[in-house]
């Protein structure tokens, strides 16, 4: 087969997604200084910019800041964030929810619901969808501004066709794309749950810094992540870096025997509710006893939030083991890897003491440990949306390849 050409779209195409990447990770900057960076003719950014602020994707900033100068000012070009809207869907064990925000993470509304292990995945599905209809109709965004919908899910996906491989309270394979493209009419993004925040990260967060990064989830699960020359580790299997089945051992609370489970046996939220449940006893936890009025049943994964804080010496014992232990598996892993930095976020490390205890943890651990190598993540108080969101911004939004067809909402072949 002959030599065809270089094809001039695909170039295009590619110098336009750096442009965007670099007007998000950098700011604001002038046509000149964004064909600088890039190595790329002035004129070949003045084209692009010019697509792009006609299609309202660029924005205008006002002139640049500078020493006098003969000559015209440098106007400066930034992305208009404010302009495209996202249908984020985050499900989780307990409870889904659906988010409306725009791409700068501001929501503008927002729907819960309960994630029903008894319905039908295609059944549960189409409740998210009318939950996202609802939130369309509520705030009144034109289907022309919506980029797509996002959804992140606890288990394996195979984003390339949007099928949930796996999943604890599905069995079976679900085509979780072709669901929610046929009830919303939108394209449809899916990516396994703690990816999808490393990408927001990407996006968003510290890898507009850093290039290599390790992420760690603990709350009901426990989960993981690498970010590796600024792409996220991806494997042949398309699972996420399952630190939660790392085999550990363990000293067996109630038996004192040392256990080779895995780890997310140990420390999931789940399972740090049951040691102590197990164990509560008016004489070895008093406080934690009288907080739950003597039900025991009321400690619960679901409420750890409420009676973490007890003061109970025996109770503490409990959780500073598993803290420890994670904390082993943690500092084992950057140990390995050596990640520029360790990003740290869910529902446990939201509690300040379990920040506090895991950090002083990884600090006995790691002998190289410097401040800022461990760090709560910045979009911590964005968990319910910014990984859907994210990945919906990159793959239709910073790649460029959807600059053209934005407003069309055509969803995306397989």
């Amino acid at each position: 087969m002959g030599y065809s050409g270089i094809n001039l779209e695909n170039v295009k195409s590619f110098n336009r997604s750096a442009i965007l990447k670099l007007l998000n990770d950098q700011g604001e900057m002038s046509r000149k200084d964004i064909a600088a960076r890039l190595g790329l003719t002035p004129a070949t950014v003045s084209v692009i910019c010019s697509e792009l602020l006609a299609a309202q994707i660029l924005c205008e900033m006002g002139e640049m800041k500078e020493d006098r100068r003969a000559g015209r000012k440098k106007i400066l070009l930034g992305i208009n964030y404010s302009r495209f809207f996202v249908l984020s869907v985050s499900i989780e064990d307990t409870d889904t929810c659906v988010t409306l925000s725009d791409m700068r993470c501001r929501p503008s509304g927002q729907r819960r619901l309960a994630t029903d292990e008894n319905a039908s995945p295609e059944e549960f599905l189409c409740r998210v969808a009318e939950a996202g209809r609802e939130l369309l109709r509520d705030v009144g965004v034109d289907a022309a501004h919506l980029l797509g919908a996002g959804v992140s899910i606890p288990g394996t996906v195979r984003r390339e066709n949007g099928i949930c491989l796996s999943y604890r309270l599905w069995e079976g394979k679900v085509n979780v794309r072709e669901i929610l493209q046929r009830e919303l009419g939108l394209p449809v993004i899916v990516e396994n749950n703690v990816k999808a925040f490393a990408e927001a990260e990407m996006v968003y967060g510290s890898g507009k810094e850093q290039e290599n990064l390790l992420f760690v989830k603990w709350g009901p699960g426990v989960g993981a992540s690498f970010v590796i020359h600024k792409q996220i580790y991806e494997s042949r299997r398309f699972k996420s870096a399952e630190i939660g089945h790392m085999i550990t051992g363990w000293e067996d609370p109630g038996t004192g025997r040392i256990c080779c489970g895995r780890l997310e046996t140990r420390v999931s939220t789940h399972a740090i509710a049951d040691q102590v449940r197990a164990q509560c006893t008016q004489e070895a936890m008093p406080q934690l006893y009288r907080n739950r009025d003597g039900d025991l049943s009321s400690i619960a994964a679901s409420n750890i939030t409420e009676w973490i804080a007890c003061g109970d010496r025996g109770m503490w014992q409990i959780v500073e083991a598993d803290v420890d232990l994670l904390a082993r598996a943690v500092c084992n892993i950057v140990t390995f890897l050596a990640p520029d930095q360790t990003i740290f976020y869910g529902n446990m490390f939201e509690l300040p003491t379990m920040r506090e205890r895991f950090l002083a943890a990884c600090q006995r651990y790691s002998a190289d440990y410097r401040e800022g190598d461990f760090s709560r993540s910045r979009l911590s108080d964005k968990l319910d949306y910014i990984g859907p969101l994210a990945i919906v911004v990159n793959e239709l939004f910073l790649s460029g390849r959807a600059v053209s067809a934005l407003g069309a909402n055509q969803p995306p072949e397989d």
